[in-house]
């Protein structure tokens, strides 16, 4: 093993892996630790919803202003004991005061309401939803609850 390969498989294993579920149509949640250093209860977990024709993403999927079918979403690790306690409860959470934008959680028919909107500045914003079926519910708080660890790992 050489030195780059050696170098990639630490930043692999540092690195923090998502979590996808997509839909029949194409749209797709995922759920991304951060992975910045912050302090005590602000490390964020990203909630990200892309359509199938989703434009105006960014070289690795960083969305902008001028993206259109895709919003993304950084939820704290102080708020995200709700957001899973809400997935696992069927009940429902939502904050339209995060730094970035607004997050809805909710109990639905057959499944789990998830919609994001992400403000890009007064007045400009992108709201994109979908349902996940009900089999999707537990696997998402999952997710959700070691992209949480992860997150806290990086607290100061």
């Amino acid at each position: 093993m050489d030195f780059n390969d050696a170098l990639n498989t630490v930043l692999a294993d540092l690195t923090p892996q998502p979590w996808d579920y997509t839909g029949p149509d194409g749209t797709t949640l995922r759920v991304i630790p951060a992975g910045l250093r912050e302090d005590k209860g602000r490390a964020e977990v990203l909630i990200r919803i892309t359509r199938a024709d989703a434009t105006g993403l960014y070289d690795y999927g960083i969305t902008g202003p001028d993206s259109r079918g895709v919003a993304e979403v950084g939820v704290t690790t102080t708020d995200l004991p709700k957001v899973i306690e809400a997935l696992t409860e069927r009940g429902w959470w939502a904050d339209n005061t995060l730094i970035s934008g607004a997050l809805l959680v909710a109990a639905a028919s057959g499944g789990v309401a998830v919609g994001v909107t992400e403000e890009h500045g007064v007045g400009q914003h992108v709201d994109v939803g979908m349902v996940l079926p009900e089999s999707q519910r537990l696997p998402l708080a999952s997710a959700l609850r070691r992209a949480m660890d992860v997150a806290r790992g990086w607290e100061d």
